[in-house]
């Protein structure tokens, strides 16, 4: 499908119409307005309609002029078959991977009096630099002058192996894998990437679906997908397409530059390939290491072979080759200089007054979140007394095989990477845990002690809040996975909050003994913590920070605010100094903060104080959890309830 411009026109006939689902009783969708349209269907934009909430979602809608009689409505229920099933059978794992478009629902609608299938699928938020792979290599490219640099290119190729890996790991051929198929949310450390549009997805070994036809886009679609005489395809088609669409992350050009299939091909019979080298949009950080360029030159002639014995046979081998030449960083990649100076010089994107607002999850479950932790898409890990919690975008799930596979006494989780959570707890055991299950345990020196908190890399430094029974805290941390000794937290009755505050420096906030908050600075490789000067207060309870930037927030009772950035301290306190509970800030410099039945905003940039932009005093419960990004915030309850707010102009371009 092409996409169209967010001020696109309203498809009228079917702007507003409600369809309910075949498989879900309850729930239907209301389509709200048009975002993208091709040769067989159209593409809404869409809230699923259900008792557990308003959700937003892109429904797929073969166009009813799509065929003619029997055999065209036949050809319109294999289409959209083949994509539930491709992407439904990457749902029966909790979680799912995050790096391919999430399956919703499917059904049937009479349109035309004709019965017309359609599919709903996860609704991926983009964010200011574009919601497509390709947006964001075109955004890149007009604020710095450059694509990529190799470390989020590396970033890009880990996020994508992911998730051919998990599409061929369900029998599934994608066979379409282009720029503009990569759906993106988040930025800096927080970017994900996603596969997305599986119209020409199909099961390996099943003949074409349409014959002979050509399928796939020109210039990333292998040679066998077109040649009817040719090799069958196989995990190799989707290896030849992500290696032109690394071409395209680091250089902003086509790796086959041709308008026609036979120019294509041609170009792909030759044995010599595009150099890096010879693109003007490249990184100065990879031109200037031009046999690291040369390296990945031949990766990418290998891995596009016309001979698909000579390619990667699966995308995790392209990876393990391919990234190893761009970068030597295992971390999420951080934001260049040049296009953190870009985003800071945009005003934040529309009038709160203009936000719409709607309940994902009303509160009131008989659960009590510990510990959330979100992902920018929008999906949620959490611990609870009875044990985990996934929240997929529509529902709580339970998840007793994430139980089984974790190590015993897990009750925190935080972000580690995309897709993937730390967690600790007891037996001085920290893990990361994703969808592919436990990948790492480190256990301190010491197995008495619980850990509540902890942030950081094991490769490279973290920190933690560790305490025996009876016992102080103490701060914890390790470097390259050696710990170091820890240091106690005299007079300090709890902590609430341990946040990175940049590479070396952590930001911890809690109580003291004699009843007052506290708020102070731990560096581990000083082996000292540094207490800030601020407002008195009954507690700090909640935070954030943008390690990328090096700011903090914390936040807690009689409504006080700390923001931390670098060596200054300001201070706020909300207007009727309620309590607030939870915080966030945005890539675009906003503070939110919660109270109960309440959510407030401050842009320091235009703002003396926070404002109030969403209250419902029927919400009772505490916000335990806020997470922001640009034109977007979602807040969850200690019930497990959860309000989202969106800007107006949010919404655009989908698949």
């Amino acid at each position: 499908m092409t996409d169209r411009s967010s001020n696109a026109p309203l498809s009228l006939p079917f702007s507003g119409m409600m369809i309910g689902s075949d498989l879900r009783p309850g729930v239907s969708y209301r389509l709200e307005r048009q975002i993208g349209e091709g040769g067989m269907g159209l593409a809404f934009l869409a809230t699923r309609v259900s008792q557990e909430g308003d959700s937003p979602v892109v429904i797929k809608l073969v166009r009813p002029t799509f065929g003619s009689g029997t055999q065209g409505t036949e050809a319109a229920t294999l289409l959209v078959q083949k994509e539930s099933v491709a992407l439904g059978r990457l749902n029966e794992r909790v979680p799912p991977t995050p790096f391919v478009v999430r399956f919703i629902d499917t059904g049937t609608t009479e349109l035309y009096n004709r019965p017309t299938p359609w599919l709903a699928l996860e609704y991926v938020h983009g964010g200011v630099e574009g919601t497509t792979l390709d947006d964001r290599v075109s955004y890149s490219i007009a604020q710095t002058g450059y694509a990529f640099d190799p470390v989020r290119a590396a970033h890009v190729v880990r996020c994508l192996a992911a998730g051919l890996s998990a599409i061929h790991g369900v029998g599934v051929v994608h066979r379409d894998l282009t720029p503009r198929n990569i759906l993106c949310c988040g930025f800096g450390e927080s970017e994900i990437f996603k596969i997305s549009d599986f119209g020409v997805a199909r099961p390996q070994g099943l003949a074409n679906t349409f014959g002979d036809m050509s399928v796939g886009t020109l210039g990333y679609a292998a040679p066998e997908q077109s040649l009817p005489d040719g090799a069958p395809v196989g995990t190799y088609t989707d290896v030849f397409a992500l290696a032109c669409v690394v071409f395209y992350v680091l250089t902003g050009e086509a790796y086959f530059d041709a308008r026609t299939p036979v120019h294509v091909y041609g170009m792909i019979r030759e044995k010599r390939r595009r150099s890096l080298l010879n693109a003007k949009s490249l990184s100065p950080e990879l031109r200037d290491r031009q046999e690291d360029c040369r390296a990945i030159d031949a990766v990418l002639a290998r891995a596009t072979s016309l001979a698909i014995e000579q390619r990667p046979q699966e995308a995790y081998e392209l990876a393990a080759t391919l990234v190893p030449w761009l970068t030597s960083q295992a971390r999420p990649p951080r934001p260049s200089r040049r296009l953190m100076n870009s985003l800071l010089s945009l005003s934040p994107p529309a009038d709160l007054q203009g936000w719409s607002w709607s309940v994902r999850h009303p509160p009131g479950d008989s659960v009590v979140i510990q510990s959330a932790a979100w992902d920018t898409d929008g999906r949620c890990f959490a611990f609870t007394p009875e044990g985990p919690l996934f929240w997929n975008g529509q529902s709580w799930l339970y998840a007793p095989d994430i139980a089984s596979s974790l190590p015993s006494g897990m009750e925190f989780a935080r972000r580690y990477e995309a897709g993937g959570w730390l967690v600790g707890g007891s037996g001085g055991t920290l893990a990361v845990y994703n969808s592919d299950g436990v990948r790492e345990v480190e256990r301190a020196p010491d197995p008495d002690v619980v850990f509540s908190h902890a942030s950081g890399r094991f490769d490279d430094l973290l920190a933690a809040v560790g305490q025996k029974p009876g016992e102080q805290p103490y701060l914890w941390a390790m470097a390259a996975r050696r710990w170091l000794r820890p240091l106690p937290l005299t007079g300090v009755a709890f902590v609430s909050s341990l946040l990175r505050l940049d590479d070396s420096r952590w930001l911890i906030c809690g109580r003291l003994w004699q009843g007052i908050g506290f708020a102070a600075i731990y560096t581990p490789t000083m082996w000292e913590t540094q207490y800030l000067e601020t407002p008195r207060t009954r507690a700090f309870v909640g935070g954030s920070s943008e390690p990328q930037r090096g700011i903090g927030l914390v936040v807690g009772s009689d409504g006080v605010a700390v923001r931390i950035e670098e060596d200054r301290v300001t201070s706020t306190i909300a207007e009727g100094a309620p309590d607030l509970t939870a915080s966030a800030m945005d890539v675009l410099d906003r503070e939110w903060a919660a109270s109960v039945g309440k959510l407030w905003v401050r842009d320091p940039q235009r703002d003396s104080g926070f404002q109030a932009v969403w209250r419902d005093p029927e919400w009772r419960t505490p916000f335990v959890s806020v997470m922001a990004d640009a034109g977007m915030v979602v807040a969850m309850t200690v019930d497990g309830g959860i309000v989202e707010g969106r800007a107006s102009w949010h919404g655009a371009r989908r698949r």
